[in-house]
């Protein structure tokens, strides 16, 4: 039996992906879509740890993917933090509920905007995108 060789949809990442979302199933597909393409991920659940973890980070992550919906600190509020934190930082705001026009006027930099459901596929060439900008 002749074995498969994997194709890879991007290169090894240049740096880790942060990655949040309160809805742990939904952390646990975007870190699998995400690995599988070859990319260094680092998962949370609560957007706390995730600028527990940036302010820590060294090297700082390339990329954060957050869920806009989150509670306490939405998607957006945490872009905020997360840029005084590491300004150059790119950014993907993902979400169920609301539409992309929701960074219209905020202070928040979001470089691209995903609705959910969304396809690996789509979830790869985005972050790819981001990472060679």
């Amino acid at each position: 039996m002749k074995k498969r060789k994997s194709a890879r949809l991007a290169p090894p990442s240049r740096g880790t992906i942060f990655i949040v979302d309160d809805d742990a199933l939904l952390v646990e597909y975007a870190t699998t879509v995400l690995e599988a393409a070859g990319y260094t991920v680092q998962h949370f659940s609560d957007p706390k740890d995730v600028l527990r973890a940036m302010q820590k980070a060294n090297p700082k992550p390339a990329v954060l993917v957050t869920d806009y919906d989150m509670g306490e600190i939405n998607g957006l509020e945490l872009i905020l933090s997360s840029h005084k934190i590491h300004p150059s930082l790119k950014t993907l705001l993902l979400s169920g509920t609301v539409g992309s026009s929701i960074s219209n006027g905020h202070a928040a930099k979001v470089n691209q905007f995903l609705g959910k459901p969304y396809k690996p596929g789509q979830l790869q060439k985005i972050i790819a995108k981001l990472m060679q900008a």
